[in-house]
């Protein structure tokens, strides 16, 4: 069986699906749509797929059978809720919605149709976050108690549009957050994919200092963990000459992990107590990209779990806006 994608949405994202794409025998690229026609012609052209009008168009198009939404945050769920109803799979962009009951509605229309919805968390696939989860899973650090995570970037200030023409990401409304909401949510994932432990409260202060956007591009937090270890974020979208620091320390009973920026080229640490000594491990990078989409399309084919769903979505959400909601009231907030 031949997964039939149509893209909606032909950014920078959907450049990255249909680059790993490439040659996978069970996924093909059979159409893709964009409100900026010359945008999704290119795409088109680069995907040899055809160009379609609009949504209600694409999700009409005989033999598509999934849709990739890459969409401006507000707008990722009712697209995602429209390619549901017409009966599609759907492989969306994170956040998948601005509200964690906005992605557990999702969730279920999904299962309710017997469909599958994939959130593209795609770093749940990439080299070092795999070792990671497995190292915790065998104990090999004992229990977490202390997290560092660091979202340290340095953006051009065009990815926020241009002065007097911003684009969504700069606008509130639109993205439901900056710096937090655009990249820690990617940690923030991760975090919670390689321990097993879910979110308990945060208590957190956030700024806009460079960004021309009524978003923030630096916060602070710290938060509580269900098995009560702490966690401590920092992130900045605009720090000078930051490069390959979007880092996660994990200190536990029995050692510490330090993995590297996903991206970047330096090794996984470890430090074991029982040696008191530090080891590189060799980690493999494969294209975390490709293997998310490989993942989702064997989920479709053999009727398996997504590699990362609506319920995944909603506890990345749940802290993210919790952080939100204590930076705004100067309290610490509770994750329901």
């Amino acid at each position: 069986m031949t997964v039939r994608l149509g893209i909606v949405g032909c950014g920078r994202a959907a450049s990255e699906i249909v680059r790993a794409a490439g040659d996978m025998p069970a996924l093909e690229i059979a159409a893709v749509c964009d409100t900026d026609r010359s945008r999704a012609e290119a795409l088109g052209r680069e995907a040899r797929a055809a160009v379609i009008e609009d949504i209600d168009s694409l999700l009409a198009t005989p033999g598509v059978t999934t849709v990739y939404v890459g969409l401006p945050h507000v707008l990722l769920a009712p697209t995602v809720e429209r390619a549901l109803r017409a009966g599609k799979h759907v492989l969306a962009e994170k956040p998948l919605a601005l509200a964690a009951h906005e992605a557990l509605r999702l969730g279920a229309l999904a299962q309710s149709q017997s469909l599958k919805l994939c959130v593209f968390y795609e770093l749940r696939r990439s080299g070092p976050v795999e070792a990671a989860r497995r190292l915790i899973a065998d104990g090999t650090i004992g229990d977490p108690r202390l997290i560092r995570l660091r979202t340290i970037i340095d953006k051009p200030l065009a990815y926020w549009g241009t002065p007097g023409a911003t684009n969504w990401r700069a606008h509130r409304a639109d993205a439901g957050g900056g710096v937090v909401m655009m990249n820690s949510v990617h940690q923030l994932d991760t975090l919670r994919y390689v321990t097993g432990l879910a979110y308990a409260s945060a208590i957190a202060a956030t700024a806009t200092f460079t960004a021309p956007a009524d978003v923030e591009d630096t916060a602070s937090a710290t938060l509580r963990l269900s098995n009560g270890a702490i966690v401590s974020l920092v992130a900045s979208a605009h720090t000078p000459g930051a490069h390959d620091e979007e880092t996660i320390e994990i200190d536990g009973t029995l050692g510490r992990l330090n993995l590297p920026d996903p991206f970047g080229t330096a090794p996984m640490r470890l430090y074991r107590r029982a040696t008191g000594a530090w080891e590189d491990l060799p980690t493999s990078r494969p294209d975390s990209h490709r293997l998310m989409l490989e993942s989702f399309v064997r989920s479709i084919e053999a009727g398996a779990n997504v590699p990362a769903g609506a319920a995944d979505a909603a506890a990345a959400l749940s802290i993210v806006n919790a952080i939100y909601e204590s930076a705004r009231t100067g309290r610490l907030v509770e994750v329901q």
